[in-house]
């Protein structure tokens, strides 16, 4: 070795091969983007976080995934806080809501009320339209017969309904859209929004989710369920629907990607009379609880569309309400009849899961 010259070390030997050499350039290469891949798979590179709050008088679950070190808080309390303003605005239980507002000045005048609102009676008004008045934003006076809304029940008397029936009309319920304002005509007339307002606010919590970067997420508000994306591990979600009949058994499950899935059923708020249950879900054509069908589970691509058709469909019965669904796009379902026979709208049929 000549003066001056370096001596190689074995070490540094392999490094400069692996540096000139064209084969190990590119396995070098293939190494460093297959540890790219795991990292980003793992699951220390994002989790499932879990949130969980009573709110509009029933719990409300929130589960997205989010990175590590992301504000996660931030945007569950953030979903929280909607949740919590829009309830302010549309509960009848809270004097100084939109809709408290609108009913204390019935048949005196009209009421200014928020852009959500009147958004949302538009929507029960165009439900009320296509099915016939089985769904009725002005059902309010039959709920509160019942006892429903106090949750102190009582089975009317028939010329007690009877008398009810005539302020239960969705024509009558004036709409001024140009000045946000809405007018009921009669006195005795009250706004219920509660058989879709719980949709559109599952609806806005997903709008917040997706505004925040999330895009995967389930939200549950009292079996409203919203939905975004698939699961974290790249399979849908899978939905079951309660056995009407059994709280401990599932009677079917649905294979769902993003949009909703809500179920209305004859074993939500129910009192027994002289061994007949009645539940809470009336029809407003006769102002009694609707017995055509015990349960009906909707999938739509919103949480407005499958909360107000949840109602509209059980109302309706399994002839009116399937043809229905089949009109509508983005629409599916699922009709429990009084004997458990499931009856499924043609868009689930190669899909839906049952167990009978």
């Amino acid at each position: 070795m000549e003066q001056g010259e370096e001596k190689i070390s074995p070490s540094k030997s392999i490094l400069k091969r692996i540096i000139t050499d064209p084969k190990y350039i590119f396995l070098l290469f293939t190494f460093i983007i297959v540890i790219i891949i795991l990292v980003y798979r793992s699951p220390a590179a994002g989790q499932m976080v879990t949130y969980q709050r009573v709110m509009m008088d029933t719990a409300v679950e929130l589960r997205f995934e989010t990175a590590p070190g992301s504000a996660a808080d931030a945007i569950a309390e953030s979903v929280f806080t909607e949740i919590e303003r829009l309830e302010k605005l549309f509960s009848r239980s809270l004097p100084e809501s939109d809709v408290s507002r609108v009913n204390f000045q019935a048949g005196v005048s009209s009421v200014p009320v928020s852009s959500d609102v009147l958004h949302v009676t538009e929507k029960a008004l165009h439900y009320g339209e296509i099915s016939g008045g089985a769904f009725d934003p002005t059902i309010a006076p039959l709920i509160d017969l019942w006892g429903f809304f106090g949750q102190d029940y009582r089975l009317p008397a028939k010329d007690e309904i009877e008398a009810v029936l005539p302020l239960v009309d969705y024509r009558l319920l004036a709409v001024d859209r140009n000045n946000s304002e809405l007018f009921l005509p009669d006195r005795d007339m009250a706004l219920e929004l509660g058989g879709i307002a719980k949709g559109y606010i599952v609806g806005r919590s997903l709008e917040i989710l997706k505004e925040s970067g999330i895009s995967s997420a389930f939200v549950n508000a009292g079996g409203d369920i919203g939905l975004i994306g698939l699961r974290p591990d790249g399979t849908s979600w899978r939905i079951g629907i309660r056995h009407p009949r059994d709280a401990n058994k599932v009677i079917a499950v649905i294979p769902a990607e993003g949009g909703a899935v809500v179920t209305s059923g004859d074993y939500e708020r129910t009192f027994e009379v002289s061994g007949v249950n009645y539940h809470h879900i009336l029809d407003p054509q006769n102002g009694m609880p609707a017995v055509l069908l015990t349960s009906v589970t909707i999938v739509a691509d919103t949480a407005i569309a499958a909360d107000a058709l949840s109602t509209t469909i059980f109302v309706l019965g399994p002839d009116q309400g399937l043809a229905l669904i089949e009109q509508l796009s983005g629409v599916e379902g699922v009709l429990i009849t009084p004997d458990l026979e499931i009856i499924v709208s043609s868009g689930l049929v190669d899909i839906i899961e049952l167990h009978p």
